[in-house]
């Protein structure tokens, strides 16, 4: 292989990891943004189940005492 073929394939090889690496760091990206995502739903849906279970305890407590004729 001659001197002028190295070069050429060097700087195929040097364009083809920087592609790759861009690309890796779009997925990385992605999964990061996917990630937070999560995190913020799972957060919301946690918060709004406490919520929802403490009005359903109080909603209990009224209509027991209701009934007990309080």
């Amino acid at each position: 292989m001659d001197e002028e073929m190295r070069r050429y394939l060097e700087a195929m090889e040097g364009r083809l990891m920087a592609r790759l690496n861009n690309g890796e760091e779009r997925i990385l990206n992605r999964l990061e943004a996917l990630e937070r995502d999560f995190t913020n739903t799972k957060g919301f849906l946690v918060g709004d189940s406490l919520t929802s279970g403490r009005r359903w305890l109080d909603l209990e407590a009224r209509v027991s005492k209701l009934e007990r004729g309080e």
